[in-house]
């Protein structure tokens, strides 16, 4: 059973602050429940209702630290995070890695002012996929933990190392002090198909608001951008037309998939 305390802290997990002075997070629904308890996620409580309970589940999760606990579905919708509770949710650490970890990995992804947490966590999901080794997130990035944002990364949070600083241009310092090499995913440069990129590498994927910071221009040896199709030409299509350019998680998808297939 859980004490009304510790029901009131899990409910508490859908503010910021809250996960990081607890150093948790939510993770809600059947398929991302089962993804992280396949993981090596470190589970401090795993709850359901009786619709969804488990022993297997409870097993698992009792087995990586966490202690089970059913609820009623009344009781379950108080300290869930969305509006139709699947009926199982599990609280778990939140995968940290040190910035500076990262430095000694051969492809890393940076998002600089990705607020959207459906496009961070598709850009998660993504990277996942693509075997890219760690996600690095700056100041004004949509937090890792956001509900959203998990539920968007599908358990590719899982699958990648995090990390997180509050000072981006010194960490792309040190990435590029060390001979790696930056790129960075925007609307001018070079096209997408041709471009050689060289590993170890990072790239940055931007706020689709205001593109890459100036701060980090002095590290970007190059600008890759996804051409749209000839047909969709200047004269036939101005720049004004109401597709300008494509989503920030869908570019970022392309780029990347192009750069981590050309590792060899």
């Amino acid at each position: 059973m859980l004490t009304e305390k510790q029901k009131k802290e899990i409910a508490s997990l859908n503010r910021r602050k809250n996960r990081e002075q607890q150093n948790v997070f939510l993770v809600e629904g059947i398929r991302s429940v089962d993804t992280a308890l396949e993981s090596v996620a470190e589970v401090r409580f795993l709850i359901s209702t009786s619709a969804t309970h488990s022993p297997e589940r409870d097993s698992r999760a009792e087995s990586l630290g966490g202690i089970a606990a059913t609820l009623s579905e009344s009781e379950m919708a108080k300290i869930s995070d969305v509006r139709n509770s699947q009926g199982l949710l599990l609280v778990a650490a939140r995968p940290w890695s040190d910035p500076d970890d990262l430095l000694s990995q051969n492809s890393i992804l940076i998002l600089d002012g990705v607020q959207d947490p459906g496009n961070v966590g598709t850009l998660l999901r993504t990277a996942a996929w693509f075997g890219v080794d760690a996600v690095l997130a700056g100041p004004e990035t949509a937090d890792f933990f956001n509900a959203k944002v998990v539920r968007a990364s599908m358990g590719g949070i899982w699958d990648v190392q995090l990390a997180y600083t509050d000072d981006l241009s010194a960490w792309c310092s040190a990435w590029t002090g060390a001979e790696r090499y930056l790129y960075a995913a925007d609307l001018d440069g070079q096209a997408l198909d041709d471009w050689l990129p060289t590993f170890p590498s990072a790239l940055i994927v931007g706020s689709e608001a205001r593109g890459i910071s100036e701060v980090l221009a002095p590290f970007i040896i190059e600008r890759i951008y996804v051409p749209s199709s000839p047909a969709r030409s200047e004269e036939q299509y101005p720049r004004n037309r109401a597709t300008e350019s494509l989503n920030a998680a869908v570019a970022g998808a392309l780029v990347i998939s192009s750069w981590v297939r050309q590792i060899g």
